[in-house]
């Protein structure tokens, strides 16, 4: 699991900052949002418009992209308003007593890439522009030829028969593949790719038996027709398509024609499920955008109650999320911009509200840092 993130001369965050995972001494919701080696199961990052919530979110975006091969444009992420042309990524992962340390540098001017990889403080992985080196054992493995627009770490564990010898690394990878990242306002959740592209493969039964947990008033069939309250729905020969339906009141409706909120809720649940079941993290950028209150706060509930090895990361304006019953205090990071400082972060633990304490409205009536301010001075 990710323990702490660093980003300097990332985007709008110009200084080194850290990003911690590791629980407090709180004992808020120590049963359900904390792990057994002390590590949150994710965390909330709100604030004002444009104060680098979303570019706190393009940390793990940019290393779970290239890890799968989706491409980046390293020089995008580079600070806008700084000179310096070194923008480095670094993160801390713990997998049983292990530790791993990544870091990843890329230089605009030079247009050289830094990578180096330690376990437990023993460098495992190393990588200055295109030449790579990998040591596992005794066992050194040397390319002088890495693709200047992809990482080693990807490189080295695909191309590298060793690579997914070593458990360890192994472990980090698969964390990292099962990651998804998801935009709150999911452009492709009207059609339905990712629930689509999930029950061609496996049916939707699990997703059911998931929407049944959560108590929701429908459930999802997936064929060329559906049928139901004297109405019958027919996509015609080889055009098949997840139909929703109300349980109390079971008409098919064909997902693009449903609500935005049913659309994203449904078409997030394969992810969901994936990360509920395999280590992983899920991102989610604008979180709960087209969702009630009410179901945003279920599906975190869900998350942290039900996951074990996973992660759950969103950025969202719904303040009832800072809540004692939703997020621990240490699970709520403020995003502030600092004008030519950029972009900061702070704990809402490090305010040390009380257990008892309403932290919505502490954070509404402007006791913490992240909230914009509109009055007339």
């Amino acid at each position: 699991m990710l323990t702490k993130m660093y980003l300097k001369n990332f985007l709008s965050f110009k200084e080194r900052t850290e990003f911690d995972f590791t629980a407090s001494k709180y004992a808020i919701l120590e049963k359900t949002n904390v792990n057994e080696n002390d590590i949150l199961k994710g965390a909330l990052f709100i604030g004002p418009n444009a104060s680098g919530k979303s570019n706190a979110l393009k940390g793990f975006l940019f290393l779970i992209s290239l890890i799968k091969g989706e491409g980046t444009v390293f020089s995008k992420y580079k600070c806008l308003f700084s000179a310096n042309p070194i923008t480095s990524a670094e993160y801390e992962f713990i997998f049983g007593e292990n530790n791993i340390n990544y870091l990843i540098e890329y230089n605009t001017n030079e247009k050289c890439i830094y990578e180096s990889l330690k376990i437990n403080d023993n460098i495992v992985l190393s990588r200055s522009n295109n030449k790579g080196e990998l040591r596992i054992g005794q066992t050194v493995t040397v390319d002088d030829q890495v693709d200047g627009e992809t990482l080693f770490l990807r490189t080295a564990s695909f191309n590298t028969g060793r690579f997914p010898q070593e458990p360890v690394l192994r472990k980090l990878m698969d964390y990292l593949l099962n990651s998804y990242v998801i935009d709150g306002y999911n452009r492709g959740a009207p059609y339905g790719r990712t629930i689509i592209k999930y029950a061609e493969e496996f049916g939707v039964n699990k997703i059911n038996e998931y929407l049944e947990a959560f108590n929701y008033d429908f459930f999802v069939e997936y064929g060329d027709k559906s049928e139901g309250v004297g109405l019958t729905i027919s996509m015609g020969a080889d055009q098949k398509t997840v139909f929703i339906k109300r349980k109390s009141f079971p008409i098919p409706q064909v997902i693009y024609n449903e609500s935005q909120g049913n659309q994203v809720f449904t078409d997030l649940l394969p992810n969901l499920i994936n990360v509920i079941e395999n280590p992983g993290m899920l991102i989610i950028d604008e979180f709960g955008n087209s969702f009630h209150n009410k179901l945003a706060e279920k599906i975190i509930r869900f998350f942290m109650e039900k996951s074990t090895d996973s992660q759950f990361f969103i950025t969202s304006h719904h303040t009832n999320l800072i809540s004692n019953s939703v997020f621990r205090p240490d699970q709520i990071d403020l995003i502030s911009f600092k004008d030519n400082w950029g972009s900061k972060v702070n704990r809402l633990s490090q305010f040390k509200p009380r257990e008892a304490q309403n932290m919505e409205k502490m954070y509404l009536g402007g006791m913490f840092e992240g909230l914009p301010i509109y009055e007339e001075i």
